[in-house]
Formats: structure tokens, sequence, C-alpha cells
């Protein structure tokens, strides 16, 4: 054999071990991922790396590469562990520099600092945004749009929501407009009875009293007939009749006009069919009643009806309430109570208390319906245009404006010809409130509850997505950074990504371990060819020193 010969054929074997020994180091690469992958097979939020392999000038190259799939949810107790559904990632910050992961299993330090098992604190927005927990659907999005730059998440475990008096009252639901007041009808037992010709006939008004069968002995001049009773309102009237054509009369006519100036203004007397009625002049609730008795030194007596109600008074009455708060934070009981007046579209309404407050101004007034049953205004009685209220406590004044017409996604009131459905719905004042709980929504909002009730958005998770994530390099700790395949990440909100948080959720591995142990096989095969081949080389290069010798 020549010298370039030899030359050529060394040359040749020389080539042949390079690209075997880049093999046997890929095969060796390749066995190292899978070992990595299956150590992590109960990682949260880990995801499987793979090898691939290509030819570049005789050599084989090793390309490593971490496919996202979509790993599956399992469920835990703390409303910190979270989980993604979707394509995109957390962000942590780790040193000066932000990582990308997807395990949520989060925490809060004792800086309240939401942080990541090895202490990288998750990135978001601070918030601090009032939820209406008793608004309409969709009324409560968040009109934070502008979020600024990402920052660490830090909650205080002791935060607080300051107290808030109330300004306004919103009333919505109905008055039943086929409820009318009713008013009150006295009518006596026994009705007024004469003789004609010896039948005993109903007498008519303008009998004399002295004619009636009830007469036992005639009434002379002076005799009187004591008028005595209670108005609507329960108060004493009383008031006397005195018999006599120069006196009060002498003819039921001239009794019912006394009893008249006796009730007037409180209730009208009549006389029909024999029978002494007394109708209220306010149709409602009533405590009229009537006594008619004989005057102590008369000479005559007439037995006198007792009067019942044959028609009781009625208002129809809606009652409801509700809790305020005073510039301390304090609950005052407010119960409102509406009336029908005799006005077809009207009622009127009055506010009280339970407690040492005490209203000074606007606690009565009168709200009115059109002919269709909607609400037209509320007046206040004394003109004030407002409810104010001392809350006797040494806080400040409390001046409340009652609304029926609606707004911000409640209905006006209504009076239609249906149940009575009232109701004080809502007001806008709270007491202070202590952090109870916190709680992460889809959109990645984290979300307090107060021990006052209320309901506020306190921060947001951000999120990030790559145009390849499979070309994300891997930090450790299921933590990625970007690469020059990767691009660089794009920040924005959960919903930004089409994604959802799962709270009280985890993301498991995504190792599947029969494939796993399908590409060790596989590695272990090429690892082996691969070392046969080198042995055959080796032999080679042995011959042919020993030719050249």
């Amino acid at each position: 054999m020549s010298f370039i010969q030899k030359q050529e054929q060394a040359s040749g074997v020389g080539s042949a071990f390079t690209s075997v020994l880049s093999s046997l180091q890929n095969q060796r690469r390749r066995l190292e991922v899978i070992s990595e992958n299956i150590g992590n097979l109960n990682t949260i939020g880990y995801k499987a790396s793979r090898m691939t392999f290509l030819e570049t000038l005789g050599q084989t190259i090793g390309k490593l590469y971490t496919p996202f799939e979509q790993g599956t949810f399992t469920a835990t107790d703390s409303p910190t562990d979270l989980a993604i559904d979707g394509k995109s990632f957390f962000v942590v910050r780790n040193g000066d520099i932000n990582e990308y992961t997807r395990a949520g299993a989060f925490y809060f330090d004792q800086d309240g600092r939401l942080v990541t098992q090895d202490g990288r604190a998750v990135q978001g927005w601070i918030l601090n945004e009032k939820i209406d927990v008793n608004g309409p659907s969709g009324s409560n999005q968040s009109t934070n749009t502008a979020l600024g730059e990402i920052t660490d998440i830090v909650l205080d475990s002791s935060a607080t929501v300051g107290a808030i008096e109330t300004r306004n009252i919103w009333f919505t639901g109905n008055l039943n407009a086929s409820l009318q007041p009713i008013a009150n009808v006295l009518t006596a037992a026994d009705a007024f009875r004469k003789n004609v010709s010896g039948e005993v006939v109903v007498a008519e008004s303008t009998d004399d009293l002295n004619d009636l069968v009830q007469m036992t002995t005639p009434f002379v001049d002076g005799d009187t007939i004591e008028i005595s009773g209670t108005d609507q309102d329960g108060n004493t009237l009383t008031g006397t009749f005195t018999y006599g054509a120069a006196n009060d009369g002498t003819t039921i006519d001239d009794l019912i006009a006394r009893i008249n100036t006796v009730f007037a203004g409180v209730a009208t007397a009549s006389f029909e069919n024999g029978y002494i009625k007394l109708t209220d002049d306010v149709a409602g609730d009533s405590q009229t009643t009537l006594t008619l008795s004989n005057g102590t030194s008369n000479t005559g007596s007439l037995t006198l009806p007792t009067f019942g109600a044959t028609t009781t008074g009625y208002t129809p009455r809606a009652v409801t309430s509700i809790v305020v708060y005073d510039s301390f934070g304090t609950e005052h009981h407010l119960t409102i109570e509406f009336t029908k007046t005799q006005n077809a579209r009207e009622w009127a309404w009055t506010v009280t208390t339970e407690g040492s407050e005490t209203i000074t101004k606007g606690g009565s007034g009168t709200m009115t319906f059109d002919t269709t049953g909607q609400f037209i205004s509320n007046t206040y009685d004394d003109g004030n245009g407002a409810l104010e209220i001392d809350p006797g406590n040494g806080a400040d004044a409390l001046k409340i404006t009652l609304h029926a017409s609606g707004g911000d996604g409640l209905s006006a009131l209504t009076q239609f010809d249906e149940i009575t459905t009232i109701s004080a719905r809502d007001q806008d004042g709270q007491a202070s409130g202590k952090l109870d709980g916190i709680e992460v929504d889809e959109q990645g909002y984290i979300i307090g509850s107060f021990t006052n009730g209320v309901v506020m958005r306190m921060a947001q998770l951000a999120m990030a997505e790559f145009p390849d994530p499979t070309a994300l390099e891997k930090t450790g700790a299921s933590n990625f950074v970007p690469t020059n395949d990767s691009g660089e990440p794009k920040i924005g909100r959960a919903v930004d990504f089409d994604s959802e948080i799962r709270s009280g959720n985890l993301e498991v591995s995504n190792v599947d371990m029969a494939d796993q142990f399908i590409q060790m096989i596989d590695a272990q095969k090429g690892y082996q060819a691969a070392s046969r081949i080198v042995s055959t080389l080796d032999r080679i290069m042995e011959e042919t020193t020993r030719f050249g010798r």
C-alpha cells in the first residue's frame, strides 16, 4: 500500500470516528434528558423535554426542545394553587430577570408577597377595585384597562377598608296598584223607630226624639244627650246635645248635626233607614268610636243604641328596612313604611329609627306614579330634599337621598296590579372591615373578602405568551427563560391569551412513562450501535498502523 493510500485510509477512519463519537455524545445526552424527565414525573408544572437529531457536515447534532402540551389538573385545598388552562405562562421574578413557569404552587410569604415554592416573586398588577356583589351580571367588569408595568404581587394580611357614610338609598320592586284605603264606618246597633197608627215603623230624620218608641220618658227642654268618642288616631272627643227648640233642637237631624259638630274634620254622621252612621272623613286604619248617653240630670230618658264598626278602616301598608352607616362605620337601622293615600297613584312614606339616632329633616314624604305604573317623583314633606339623621354618637350627620327611579343596574320602583315587593335594595355606605380571605378567579384576579362584606379586586396575575414556547430554555424548578428561537414574551392578562386560571388546582407533570421507556430503549440501542462502530474503527486503525510499519 502506498503512502498516499495509507493517508487516505487514516483520514477516512478519523472522519468516521468524529461522526460516531458525536452520535455517542448525543445518545448520552438523550439518556440524560430521559432520566431527567422520569425523575420529574411528579413535579408540578414540569414539561418533558425531547431530543431530535440532525446531520450537519457529516456529524450528528442533537436538538433539545420542550413540547408544551396541556397537562391535567389535580385539585388542592389552597386558593393560591393555580393551574393554567391555555398556552400562557405565569411570570416570576428571579433577581433582576423574569422567568416563566406553569408551576402554580404559590403562597404568600411573611412579607405578604405571592411567591413560588423557591421564593421567586409572582408578577402582576395591584388594583384595589371594589366589586358590587349585588350588581347584575356583567356590571362588575374591571375598569383598570391601563395596567402599566408588572410588579411583585404584595398583599397586606392585615389590610382594612375604611368606613363610608351612606349618602344614597335605592328602592326597587312594586307597590300593589289594586290596594286602596277603606274608610271606617260605625253603625248603631238598633234603628230608631216610631209608632204610626199602632204600627211600628222606621223613623225619619225629621222626627222628634220624643216620638221614638225608644223614648221611655219624654225629654223636656234642657235635657241632654252626652256625645263622646275618639277620633281616627284615638284622641278623645266630647260634646253635649241639649234638647229644646231654643237649644240644639228636638229632631234626629238636630242630634246628627250636633254629632257632626263634635266630630268635625274627623268623621261625618248620617241617618240611613233608621240607623245613625258615623263615617271617617279619611280612609284608613281607624280608632274612631262613638258613645251616646243620657245626661245624668235629665227628666226624660231615651234608650240609645251602641255603635260598632260595620266597615273596618284599612290602610294598605308596605314596610322595608335597611342598614345605613355613619362616618364612623356604625350601623343604623332604618325602617321605611309606605302607606297608600286616597289618591290612586300616590303612596306616603315615613322613616323611623331604632336607636339613639334622631331624624332631623326629611323623615316623611310622598312617591307618585303615572297612569302606566311608572315612578314619577319623590317629594319630602318638609321640602328639604333629603333625609337627615343625627347619629347621636359624634359622627357626621347623615344626609341621605332616597331613589326610586332605578339606575346602576337596578330597576325603578313601580305601581302595577301585582303583589307588593318593595325593597330598600341597596345603599352606598359601609362599615370598616378587615381582610378575611382571598380567592383567585378565572381571569387571574386576586379577590379579597372583608369582614364587612366588601369584596375587592386586590391584584391581577400577569401572564406571558411566546411565539415558540418549545424553544424556551429550562432554568430549573419548572421555570424557563426566553431564547432567540423562542422570541420575546408578550405580557398581558389571561383573557388576552384565551387562557383561564383554575384556583385550587395544580397542573401535573406531562411526563408519559411509557413514552419515556420507549425513548430510553431507542437511545440505548443507538448508544450500543455507536459503541460497536467505535470498536470496529479502533481495530481498523490498529490494522492500518500495523501495515504501515
